[in-house]
């Protein structure tokens, strides 16, 4: 009979002893789950549409920033039985609800977990999620990606997860010209999509030096700031909303 551990050292020593793998995790990781922990998900980030490919059927599906789920339900409806799905986000409580709700959420019901997953983890280490390399046909991220702690490292960890022929699809906001470094970082950390938004040849740089081949944005459509997005630094700054597709 197992005895129940009374220190971390007893417990990492039963976890070892059971083939339980444990790391420590590193000062980078500690400080991306405290910002992810601070930043707020409102705004226009937390809109409920989404913008998704074309024929997703018998598809291996990363929903990144998943928030509670609503869009991985609506990815496992498109992939079919075929397809899989894995929704990953840094807060365990969004992950732990997205859990609860699949079975009311997903076509198969109780047996969700066919198709489906969730998965706490930051966008910079997907490993520790659970994301092995050249997993996924399509990386999905609806309006996100402006609030990352470190975005080449995100772009890195994405080209990881994709097979050959994968393909991001990112929904994001882009900025006719962005703010200077230091106030974008600042209203990055406030949950501001519009305040954190880079201009589209920013982006496409970033994305080409992650190891990505393609870049191709859509047709795009004037947007504007709202509510607690709209602070002073964003008077007069034009954005554009538009749908990403980067292949590997």
């Amino acid at each position: 009979m197992l005895q129940e551990p009374k220190t971390i050292d007893e417990l990492v020593g039963l976890l070892d002893s059971l083939g339980v793998e444990t790391r420590e995790r590193s000062e980078d990781q500690l400080s991306e789950e405290r910002y992810y922990a601070a930043l707020p998900r409102q705004g226009y980030s937390a809109r409920c549409e989404m913008a998704l490919p074309g024929d997703l059927s018998g598809k291996r599906v990363l929903d990144l920033m998943c928030r509670s789920g609503k869009g991985a339900y609506k990815i496992a409806d498109l992939v079919g039985p075929d397809g899989f799905v894995l929704g990953i986000d840094p807060d365990e409580d969004r992950i732990g609800r997205a859990r609860e709700l699949a079975p009311c959420n997903h076509p198969q019901g109780d047996d969700w977990r066919r198709t489906l997953a969730f998965s706490q983890g930051c966008p910079e280490d997907l490993r520790s999620a659970g994301v092995k390399d050249a997993t996924f046909d399509v990386v999905v991220v609806n309006s996100s990606l402006n609030l990352v702690r470190d975005l080449s490292s995100v772009l890195c960890e994405i080209v990881r997860a994709l097979a050959p022929g994968g393909f991001l699809y990112h929904a994001g906001v882009f900025a006719e010209s962005p703010l200077p470094k230091e106030p974008m970082g600042e209203l990055a950390a406030r949950g501001n999509v519009f305040g954190a938004a880079r201009t589209k040849r920013t982006f496409e740089r970033a994305v080409r030096e992650a190891g990505f081949s393609t870049c191709v944005f859509a047709p795009g459509d004037g947007v504007v700031p709202s509510g607690f997005e709209f602070t002073p630094e964003l008077v007069n700054r034009r954005f554009q909303a538009s749908v990403v597709r980067a292949g590997v």
